[in-house]
């Protein structure tokens, strides 16, 4: 099962070098732009190396957390770059970076959940988990919510390290490694699970309020029936939206669980919702938008097929997406045109553009951060 496991992570996910991946069309050239929009880099700033992990910053009202790779993590002023702090742990980082209630949480290999005083950096507990931890701790609430590679989803006292409660649900035997971590909305843990299904708990208690499939397993091979969910899912008024690899995109109504719309899709990457639409990046790199009441296809783009673009982000009145070169491409939400393009060190983006109201934060495999403005 491991070598199954290994052979779709690198085959399909493309986490080792693309060139050496033979079953992978090569990557769209790099597309021509007439710029109708400047970049605007409000700073920069290098944390760290070359990772093999999917790290994405954390944004407070007055702060940046961030991964460099390794086992060190910073702290950075929001409004400049300024580093407040750094610290090397004992424990290698492999689930990103959660910030909130005055407190910085990472996950680790091993399975350790370690939290920081936000102020100083210095460790305040570190508490073990059942299975290794990819993806990023969310803090909300007092709580901090760490998902497994075991597909448990733990939360603890963002205080303490208490464990509150836990959620578990069997797995199947063939996964994707899932770096999505859970999102939190209206007092509400909304989580992606294999096999296609999404799951809504209480974040006070962990109990399940409803479960919905966004994706039926299909296929002859166990290979062809994998459909997990391994983006995280997007929340906005009563709707969230997940999307399922070798599945489909879903809206469902956050009252209920019950399903609003749906179209075939198959993504790896992710999405993004706004007001009008909700926009995602498939499997080939192509990237479309939604209605959001609807689910009606409002354009697609194709011209990075297969650059391995991460999941769009909106900024301002503009949709962005990183790729396999560091470089940022802007597209228009109303036709998805591009309508701009920034350089950054050259190395992957392997996420989406982490965007608070009219700011982005994009980091790239070798560390290098990208605090972007709305134009």
């Amino acid at each position: 099962m491991q070598v199954l496991r290994s052979a779709l992570l690198l085959g399909v996910l493309g986490l080792s070098a693309c060139s050496s991946t033979s079953n992978i069309p090569d990557p769209s050239p790099l597309p021509v732009v007439q710029a109708t929009a400047k970049a605007k880099t409000l700073w920069s700033a290098a944390i760290g190396n070359d990772t093999i992990y999917r790290f994405q910053p954390a944004f407070s009202a007055q702060y940046v957390a961030v991964v460099g790779g390794g086992s060190e993590l910073a702290l950075l002023n929001r409004s400049n770059g300024a580093v407040k702090w750094k610290q090397v742990l004992a424990q290698s980082i492999a689930g990103g970076v959660g910030i909130g209630a005055d407190i910085v949480a990472v996950g680790s290999l091993k399975g350790d959940v370690v939290a920081l005083e936000q102020s100083s950096g210095k460790v305040l507990w570190s508490v073990k988990t059942t299975s290794e931890i990819i993806a990023s701790p969310v803090i909300d609430s007092g709580l901090v919510i760490v998902r497994s590679a075991d597909g448990k989803v733990s939360a603890f006292s963002a205080s303490s390290g208490e464990l509150k409660w836990i959620y578990q649900r069997q797995q199947p035997s063939l996964q994707l490694r899932n770096y999505a971590p859970p999102v939190v909305s209206g007092g509400v843990v909304y989580v992606g699970q294999a096999a296609g299904r999404l799951s809504a708990l209480a974040l006070n208690d962990g109990r399940v309020l409803w479960e919905a499939p966004i994706a039926l397993p299909r296929g002859a091979s166990e290979l062809e029936r994998v459909t997990d969910i391994v983006a995280s899912p997007v929340v906005y008024a009563d709707m969230v939206c997940a999307v399922a690899f070798q599945g489909r995109i879903a809206c469902i109504s956050t009252q209920n669980g019950s399903l609003v719309w749906t179209r075939e899709a198959s993504s790896w990457a992710g999405l993004a919702i706004d007001e009008q639409r909700v926009y995602v990046t498939d499997a080939k790199g192509h990237i479309q938008a939604f209605e959001r009441n609807t689910g009606r296809s409002v354009w697609k783009q194709e011209v990075l097929a297969y650059r391995f673009v991460s999941a769009p982000a909106v900024l301002g009145n503009q949709v962005v997406v990183g790729d396999l070169d560091g470089y940022l491409h802007y597209l228009d939400p109303e036709s998805g045109s591009l309508v701009g393009q920034q350089a950054t060190d050259g190395s992957r983006i392997y996420l989406a553009p982490k965007s608070v109201g009219s700011e982005a934060m994009a980091q790239t495999r070798k560390g290098s951060l990208y605090l972007l403005g709305a134009q």
